[in-house]
């Protein structure tokens, strides 16, 4: 359990943490392989969110997932450029809702470099990163004193 001290402070900064859906590189689940592939090695992405239309999560996608794809479906080359990446997207990444606590958001940022973030409905709001929380924990240790005294146990 997280000091209540502490997950105040850190909560204090959870509007930093949220990159919202507007800021990132974002895919639709209908985009072709071919695109994606190409927007993933241009901009130097690894792994990059999968939303609907309708801006539900659907997972995320990266060239190993494509690859994997193609090999698991035995594709040449053309077949895989015009596949929807609906088939290949990966939905064993983590996910939190917007209302998750910092217990869970820490737990689950151990084993994924970013979280997508998603409401009630499925509606993907953004990303929380590994960075974000790093951050915020960086100005905890330097900055808590500021704010609240710290007195030893007798």
């Amino acid at each position: 359990m997280i000091a209540k001290e502490f997950e105040d402070f850190l909560l204090n900064q959870l509007d930093s943490y949220l990159i919202p859906a507007d800021e990132l590189a974002i895919f639709i689940d209908t985009h072709n392989a071919d695109h994606v592939m190409l927007l993933l090695v241009n901009n130097g992405y690894a792994r990059v969110p999968v939303i609907t239309k309708d801006k539900n999560y659907v997972g995320t996608i990266s060239i190993a997932d494509i690859m994997a794809y193609q090999a698991e479906q035995q594709l040449t080359e053309a077949e895989l450029a015009q596949t929807d990446i609906a088939y290949m997207v990966n939905t064993r990444i983590d996910t939190i809702s917007d209302h998750s606590d910092l217990t869970e958001i820490m737990h689950k940022l151990v084993d994924n470099p970013f979280l997508p973030v998603v409401d009630n409905s499925d509606v993907f709001a953004g990303i929380i990163t590994r960075k974000s929380i790093l951050k915020a924990v960086n100005s905890l240790l330097h900055n808590f004193t500021d704010f609240y005294t710290i007195t030893p146990h007798e």
